[in-house]
């Protein structure tokens, strides 16, 4: 089981355009087989960002048929710093880096695995996020629930677990399917959301938030239509009003 390490070394060295990643602060936790790691940029300078655009906890799963998972928080927003009082911040999402590095993390979680991501920090994808789910947006067609969709998790839910004080976040959970069989049920559920999202009456208070949503529901869907049995998520993309 320890073996499964190897997924989350991978991203190591990985390239972002002109960026590579960098894998760091790595930390074992006192349950077994869980580590704290941080994921950094590093420029075509060697220079490594200030803080990462990944940070959480690696799993290599465990009994009862737990696969690999990671729970994050992912940073938009990065910064270099050049000198004192002086910094380079850009935005992933501005140079089309998000979806890539949402990607490399897919790649590392196997099937029957899953990732969770906070939405409860200050960057505008956070904040985009937590009021779209709360004006009802599915879960798959908030910002980040795209980026965890396209990363290879077929279905996407808000999940929250009282724990007493101890239960941490608020975040997105992505399952990753353990076989075409729950592929197929996973597609066909986040199809059903998404076409009952599309069909409901657009509402004047969150227009901004409902168009970019529904723009990201219609590529949701054309992936999915995609797919190897498609056929069986049924319904039409509503016209346009």
């Amino acid at each position: 089981m320890m073996n499964s390490f190897h997924l989350l070394e991978n991203l190591h060295g990985k390239r972002l355009n002109r960026y590579t990643l960098h894998l760091g602060e790595i930390k074992q936790l006192a349950l077994s087989g869980w580590r704290a790691f941080a994921l950094y940029l590093l420029n075509s300078h060697d220079m490594r960002s200030e803080n990462p655009v990944i940070r959480g906890i690696f799993s290599v799963g465990g009994k009862d048929g737990v696969k690999p998972w990671m729970d994050v928080v992912y940073s938009e927003m990065i910064t270099f710093s050049v000198r004192k009082n002086f910094g380079n911040s850009f935005s992933l999402r501005s140079e089309n880096l998000d979806r890539k590095l949402f990607q490399y993390l897919g790649e590392n979680i196997p099937p029957g695995g899953h990732i969770m991501v906070s939405y409860e920090e200050e960057e505008k994808i956070h904040s985009d996020t937590v009021y779209s789910l709360n004006i009802g947006i599915p879960p798959v067609a908030t910002p980040l629930g795209l980026l965890i969709f396209l990363a290879g998790f077929q279905y996407v839910k808000d999940w929250y677990l009282s724990e007493g004080g101890f239960e941490g976040p608020r975040k997105l959970w992505g399952e990753k399917a353990l076989n075409d069989t729950f592929a197929q049920t996973f597609y066909k559920k986040t199809f059903h959301q998404i076409i009952t999202f599309l069909e409901r009456k657009p509402s004047s208070t969150h227009q901004e938030l409902e168009v970019a949503a529904k723009e990201r529901a219609k590529e949701i869907v054309e992936v999915i239509k995609r797919k190897p049995g498609s056929n069986r998520c049924k319904g039409e993309l509503p016209q346009k009003e």
